[in-house]
């Protein structure tokens, strides 16, 4: 299947490309999407197996049959996720980032933000399930850290340390400056997360997040 770049990052345009990658059957595979979109759609605890079923165009017992319970689908769901979709798009950003030329920490700092935050909000019905299995399962997260390639991650060091030589970024370790830009990503998303009806202006937040860190990461 073909995508266009606005949709390259869309969790369930991944998600699909990525079953049709496997030797799943294809009722296997039908009952696997039809299950992540109406998890996403109204939560893991209000669907049943029986409008899985209707959606994926299959019996009730075949859903039995291919995965036992309701949970053993939700593993289906997210051992690709793990394991594949969420360190590919991971390395695909950090890969955009490194290879695209910035004039200033600033601009590249904006980026990085617009970037994420736009990636979250496309995606947040999806996010919410993997997030709520991460802080359940700590195994999980560490899969999923185990996944994202080296060598992408070493680009993006080198990037850093290119900005704290040139003096726009003060001279801590590059984790931790992660850690605060995540931090702050991830407190302008996390209501939207919490309370699907909170509601944010995308592009007044990237801003104020960007300022903010700029005060605090500025030498």
């Amino acid at each position: 299947m073909s995508i266009n770049k606005e949709d390259s990052e869309k969790f369930q345009t991944l998600f699909t490309e990525n079953l049709n990658d496997t030797a799943l059957s294809d009722k296997q595979k039908a009952v696997l999407f039809a299950s992540l979109t109406l998890f996403s759609q109204n939560g893991f605890d209000r669907t049943n197996t029986k409008d899985i079923a209707l959606l994926a165009g299959v019996a009730e017992g075949t859903v039995y049959k291919q995965f036992k319970t309701k949970e053993g689908i939700l593993k289906g769901i997210l051992d690709p996720v793990i394991k594949t979709i969420v360190p590919k798009t991971i390395n695909d950003f950090i890969n955009s980032m490194v290879n695209t030329s910035y004039p200033s920490f600033e601009k590249f700092l904006y980026a990085i933000i617009k970037n994420r935050m736009t990636f979250i909000f496309d995606n947040l019905p999806q996010i919410k399930i993997l997030l709520h299995e991460i802080l359940t399962d700590q195994e999980l997260l560490a899969e999923m850290t185990k996944n994202i390639s080296e060598s992408s991650a070493n680009h993006f060091l080198v990037v850093l340390k290119h900005y704290q030589e040139n003096g726009e970024l003060v001279n801590w370790e590059p984790i931790r400056i992660i850690q605060y830009i995540l931090a702050i990503n991830v407190s302008y998303v996390l209501p939207t997360i919490i309370n699907s009806h909170s509601k944010i202006n995308l592009d007044s937040a990237c801003l104020e997040a960007t300022e903010f860190l700029l005060k605090g990461l500025t030498p």
